[in-house]
């Protein structure tokens, strides 16, 4: 279909000629009305192009509203699936709909709990082999794990607690074999009011009771709730794979509602805003670029070259192929066999005169760029440009990298310049010199991502430096030094590019309109984006700290923000989006703020954390002395805190690498691929969710708080944490069969399989206190078999037995594991597992917030729980992550006997932020509070805490030391909390957490003496000035 530009351009031409025909004929114009008459038709055309401006505007409006774009992509995601159907998207509810050619679910305004995965080869009859399944029921609650306990326990193999009665018993049985769609899964359900059920095209199922199928997904739905069930391929279980459970309940907000069609050709989702949505009983016709693309495919002109590159034949290939061959410049054999007519003619004029050809020419070289990557940067503070040439010459070099290429590393580089990259590729050969004029003192220091094939006039040492994901071979990236030869005035390196290829993920290209597959150039829309708001314009954010000192002003962190380490706080630029100052920006509610941080003592904070954290050195006060170079990698943080009113005065951290003064774009980049490693991330208040980031024995103040619960109903518990007699404690175990010895550095005593270990691999013989032993002493020394042995006795899902029960019971929604397990409720009751928001109150209850937004902190997380070894390192610690917010969020609330909540942000355009009533703990705490006072007397933080100037803090300090084990080395803490007036003009509580990464120490040799440093100083009454 010819374009718009084409018809019109082809109407004036007619017109054109059609006046000139008759323009013979007329008789001439009076003067008067031939000098009227170019205004006159000036006039006319304004008042015809401003008609076809707004009617074009009246077209496109549909397309360039946030609304607009919604429709479009929801015609463009669900037109396939389900043709036209309309539906009106809610803020609230879940609805089911039948439609002409299929169905919809639509859950609005609730949230998704974390994914609950099932093996259901651990399901099947004959495990490991497709055939019937066990009946798997889904909807056990803690009270029947608890008559289990009594001896009524059925054949249990993956066993998912619900919490309440508001959630429908739901049965799945049936065989279970890979194709999903050929044997489908029998569903029944059974609730006490009517639910619905939505698998497939025929439409929702309803009633009290019910049975339907499940192929690939389905939607369960009651009165105020619902449950995605998913079936997936699994590698683990590759004859029945997985099921992924996910629950959904109210937000309490709106938000995009989750879409799921189902028709005859599959299924799909999307997520909508609320609004009516027609999609399309037919596909769309094609767009003019598309459209030209096919054409243009069809007729041999745009091809696959055999060196993988996409190939648009010459512009003057008629002219070439009408000359005889004496007569051609050069030969293209590889469009000899395209086929010259008036058709092929109309489409070359087109790739090359008009609007959608350009577009096209330009989607054919982004394609060719991408393919191929062959990149360098220099060390910094070198002067060295290498010159980069091909066989035909010279290189067009852009510092524009493609976003893909920050997967090649695990961190982000530092040390560098900016990368330079070959933009252009030619066709034929990709080898490539880089020239360099040899320096004075002969040495070349670069990073190159690409293959050294030869080197002249120098001698080269190279080093593997590819550590990312991207990475098909460790030396894909290589970091290179370069030594020129005596007399060498020139340096030249012979490389060869990298395939981009590798390095892209599944969807990469759902953002480039041309990709290849199986050999073959397709062409796809691109989808549409959301559409989101701009930042509201008005005043200019700034914010300040508790003092009234400027922390971020002109669009940019002050450089005494800076120098405190708060840039990746308060936000690097402008475009840093998770900042604090584009957090306020998006919400739209307030420009000036004022933080809970003292400036003066973040600095220090920092300082310390940098001396004795990062370098172990030693803090003398005012500067640090000795030290060595951090390990590669290794991270810290700390937050201090008020745990009166949730007040963060100070929370400092280092992560792998620093984002200050590194190139905005590939940091940008990296954030974007890897956010749980990118340098934007605040070591203090979130973590990447690995082994690095468990909180080791820290953790045990929080098992001991479960332990307290757990024992309220359990006099025989009581006791044990009370303090019984080692010979008590092992006959105790005994009568109950298990292999617990206090004698024994491990538990179970015997070893044979997996085991948790003491400290220093020691008994517990010298740990009694006037010959008892109990919880106070077992945290005092941190007694890893004691917590993992008592652990055991406090979970109901272990039914009071050494051996059984379902230790890898599941929680389907969030707290249906508390009943059964105190340890979990302690810690989702001290704000585990929970959003932990830092705005105060003052930021909109309906506020989109982003993963990563400075405002909120990361919230720690269990991994999942399999075995009973796993449950025991839970106990001590391990398997979850955790931030020294929340550590110090724990400690505050033992000290203050209620919940503390945190928040960064104490005013708000003069607003203040809101203090939460704390949530009293309601359980004994004075055995948990001499252990910790134990720590710091005669325990693992003792000897820190001698250092000078410590005597006075010792007094009012508790704490508590952890050490977590990864590969070589360990990642070490110290929590706890500080009594009012230990520190000169301290009149609240506070409470404290530091973290170190990649340690060689223990956290009483580690961590402890950051913290000691640190109030030692601040015994002088004041912050040293800086």
């Amino acid at each position: 279909m010819p374009s718009f530009r084409t018809q019109f351009a082809g109407r004036r031409r007619a017109w054109r000629r059609a006046v000139n025909l008759r323009r013979a004929n007329l008789p001439a114009w009076p003067a008067f009305a031939r000098r009227l008459a170019l205004p006159a038709l000036l006039m006319l055309l304004a008042v015809a192009g401003g008609w076809l401006i707004a009617s074009h505007a009246r077209r496109l409006g549909g397309t360039t509203t946030a609304a607009g774009a919604e429709a479009q992509r929801a015609a463009a995601i669900l037109q396939s699936i389900v043709p036209g159907a309309a539906l009106t998207v809610p803020e609230q509810g879940v609805q089911m709909l039948a439609q002409p050619a299929g169905a919809l679910a639509i859950a609005a305004g609730m949230r998704a709990a974390p994914p609950v995965r099932l093996d259901l080869c651990r399901q099947l009859r004959d495990p490991g082999r497709a055939g019937m399944l066990v009946p798997l029921r889904l909807g056990y609650r803690a009270d029947d794990v608890r008559r289990w306990a009594d001896g009524a326990a059925p054949a249990l193999r993956n066993v998912v607690l619900v919490g309440g009665d508001a959630t429908p018993l739901l049965r799945l049985s049936g065989r279970a074999t890979a194709d999903f769609d050929g044997e489908p899964l029998r569903v029944a359900w059974q609730h006490g009011t009517p639910v619905r059920w939505l698998a497939g095209a025929d439409g929702p199922r309803e009633g009290a009771r019910g049975e339907g199928t499940l192929a690939r997904q389905g939607w369960l739905a009651w009165q105020g709730g619902a449950l995605h069930v998913e079936r997936r391929a699994s590698t683990a279980c590759p004859a029945a794979g997985e099921l992924v459970l996910r629950p959904y309940t109210p937000a309490g907000r709106a938000g995009r509602a989750t879409v799921t069609a189902f028709g005859a050709n599959g299924t799909a989702t999307v997520a909508l805003a609320a609004g009516d949505y027609r999609i399309p009983a037919a596909s769309p016709p094609a767009l003019e670029d598309a459209a030209l693309f096919e054409a243009l495919q069809g007729a041999g002109l745009l091809r696959l070259s055999r060196r993988g590159a996409i190939a648009l034949a010459p512009a003057d290939l008629p002219a070439w192929a009408a000359a005889s061959p004496s007569e051609r410049a050069a030969a293209l054999p590889e469009w000899a066999d395209v086929r010259i007519d008036d058709a092929a003619r109309k489409l070359l004029r087109r790739l090359y005169r008009q609007a959608d050809g350009a577009y096209l020419r330009r989607q054919v070289e982004l394609y060719n760029s991408e393919r191929s990557l062959l990149a360098w940067r220099l060390a910094d503070g070198q002067q060295a440009s290498p010159q980069a040439a091909g066989v035909a010459g010279p290189l067009t070099v852009t510092p524009a990298m493609p976003p893909t290429a920050v997967r090649l590393f695990d961190a982000l580089p530092q040390g560098w310049q900016p990368w330079k990259r070959i933009a252009r590729w030619p066709a034929g050969d990709q080898a490539v010199r880089l020239s360099f004029a040899a320096p004075r003192d002969g040495r070349i220091d670069l990073l190159l991502a690409g293959r050294i094939t030869s080197v002249s006039g120098a001698t080269a040492d190279t080093a593997s430096a590819c550590t990312g994901r991207a990475c098909t071979a460790r030396d894909d990236v290589v970091r290179v030094t370069l030594q020129a030869q005596p007399g060498a005035k020139s340096v030249v390196l012979a490389v060869t590019p990298l395939p981009a290829a590798a390095m892209e993920r599944p969807g990469d290209r759902r953002y480039r309109h041309l990709r290849v597959v199986a050999g073959r150039v397709l062409w796809q829309p691109l989808g549409q984006g959301t559409v989101s708001s701009p930042a509201p314009v008005g005043a200019p954010v700034t914010l300040t700290d508790r003092n009234g000192t400027p922390l971020w002003a002109d669009d940019a962190p002050t450089p005494a923000a800076t120098r405190a380490g708060l840039g990746t706080l308060v936000g690097l630029n402008p475009a840093h989006d998770s900042g604090v100052a584009a957090v306020l920006r998006r919400a739209g509610t307030g420009t000036a703020a004022r933080l809970t941080v003292d400036l003066p003592l973040q600095a220090l904070a920092r300082d310390v954390l940098a001396c004795v954290g990062m370098r172990r050195g030693a803090w003398d006060g005012r500067r640090c002395a000795g030290g060595t170079a951090p390990p590669m990698g290794r991270e810290a943080g700390l937050v201090l805190l008020d745990s009166e009113n949730g007040d963060i005065l100070a929370a400092t951290g280092f992560g792998a690498t620093r984002a200050e003064g590194a190139d905005w774009a590939e940091v940008r980049d990296f954030d974007r691929a890897n956010p749980a490693r990118s340098p934007l991330r605040l070591p203090a208040l979130q973590h990447d969710g690995g082994a690095r980031r468990s909180p080791g024995s820290t953790f045990k103040i929080v098992s001991a708080l479960g332990l307290e619960m757990a024992a309220r109903s359990d006099l025989r518990l009581d006791a044990l944490l009370a303090g019984v007699p080692l010979a008590r404690l092992d006959t105790v175990a005994h009568e109950r069969g298990f292999d617990f010895a206090s004698a024994a550095a491990t538990y179970p005593a015997a070893a044979d399989g997996p085991h948790v270990t003491n400290y220093r691999e020691l008994g517990l013989e010298r740990r009694a206190q006037d010959g008892k032993l109990g919880l106070a002493q077992a945290l005092t020394y941190s007694l890893n078999t004691w917590f993992a042995w008592t652990g055991e006795l406090s979970d109901a899902t272990l039914f009071g037995r050494a051996d059984g029960g379902v230790p890898d019971a599941q929680a389907l929604q969030p707290g249906a594991l508390d009943g059964a397990r105190p340890i979990m409720a302690a810690a989702r009751r001290l704000g585990f597992e929970q959003p932990v928001r830092l705005d105060g109150g003052l930021l909109p209850a309906d506020f989109d917030w982003r993963q990563y937004d400075a405002l909120q902190a990361t919230p720690a997380g269990f991994d999942p729980i399999r075995s009973r070894h796993e449950l025991r390192q839970m106990s001590i610690g391990l398997r979850m992550q955790a931030t020294p917010l929340q550590m110090a969020m724990a400690a505050g609330a033992i000290g203050q006997g209620a919940t503390v909540a945190p928040r960064l942000l104490q005013s708000l355009d003069g607003r203040q932020a809101q203090t939460p009533a704390p949530r009293k703990l309601d359980v004994r705490l004075d055995r948990i509070r001499a252990g910790m006072r134990g720590v710091v007397e005669r325990g693992t933080a003792a000897k820190a805490l001698r250092c000078a100037g410590c005597a006075s803090v010792r007094a009012g300090l508790y704490g508590k030391t952890g050490t977590a084990p990864v590969e070589d080395d360990a990642t070490v803490w110290f929590t706890g909390w500080l009594e009012p007036h230990t520190l000169p003009g301290q009149a609240r509580r506070l409470a404290f957490a530091v973290f170190v990464s990649r340690s060689e120490a223990g956290g009483g040799d580690h961590a402890a003496p950051v913290m000691a440093a640190l109030l030692a100083t601040l015994t002088g009454g004041s912050v040293p000035e800086r």
